[in-house]
């Protein structure tokens, strides 16, 4: 029964939040007569990878089977919009990322994981087709391409047979694509989003060893729930 209770007393705050939302007046009524609009963005992020086994993986009679385990982690920046149309803007997005993803290989008698970090500065170009604007609200698309330095990358570090370690190139391409929410408040815009980003080419920093040597080609994704402060 506390559930319960519980669960009316949220419907009854959210009925009331869209209610006095729908009854307020029109905040920020120039907004979109400005070409400029700058801001800053915190994003948590989860990481995953998608991983192809070399083509001889199933000759060999070492590496039984690999896992890969994704992390939560966060993106935070800076946000430049440029509006170019009525229902188009251009978007650059400086970010720093923290992301890691685990790469467990699974022996006969042995369990070893690789622990593949990234700090990561990300710049992304992208496209915004928004609605048309009812009263304080608005919906959006977008996607574009994203270039990344990873300054936590393996990718020049001495390794060695007896090191697990699945090493990531240092500079990367990603697409990126995703919605939103633009909310016009009082002070500024806030914008809620779901992107979704994919590597371009081929992630690994591949060496002689076992653990490299036992996959031909990761390709690294990463899910962002974005929150955007304009001013």
């Amino acid at each position: 029964m506390q559930y319960l209770h519980g669960c009316k007393k949220i419907v009854i705050a959210i009925v009331c939040f869209l209610t006095l939302e729908l009854a307020a007046q029109e905040h920020r009524p120039n907004d979109d007569a400005r070409k400029f609009h700058f801001g800053i963005s915190v994003a948590p992020n989860f990481a995953k990878a998608k991983v192809t086994l070399a083509k001889d993986f199933y000759q060999r009679d070492s590496v039984r089977s690999i896992g890969v385990q994704g992390f939560t982690g966060l993106n935070f920046g800076g946000i430049v919009d440029y509006r170019i149309g009525k229902y188009f803007t251009l978007r650059y997005l400086p970010q720093i990322e923290f992301s890691q993803r685990n790469f467990t290989f699974n022996f006969s008698d042995r369990q070893q994981t690789a622990k593949t970090e990234t700090v990561s500065l990300n710049q992304c170009f992208l496209v915004k087709h928004h609605s048309t604007r009812h009263r304080n609200h608005r919906f959006y698309v977008l996607g574009g391409v994203r270039y990344s330095h990873d300054f936590q990358s393996n990718e020049s570090t001495i390794r060695s047979p007896n090191l697990p370690m699945v090493a990531f190139k240092a500079n990367s391409l990603y697409y990126e694509m995703g919605f939103g929410y633009d909310h016009y408040g009082l002070w500024s815009l806030i914008s809620t989003e779901i992107k979704m980003s994919n590597s371009l080419g081929n992630m690994l920093s591949s060496d002689p060893y076992i653990y490299s040597s036992s996959i031909s080609r990761i390709q690294a994704r990463l899910f962002q729930i974005s929150f955007h402060f304009h001013n």
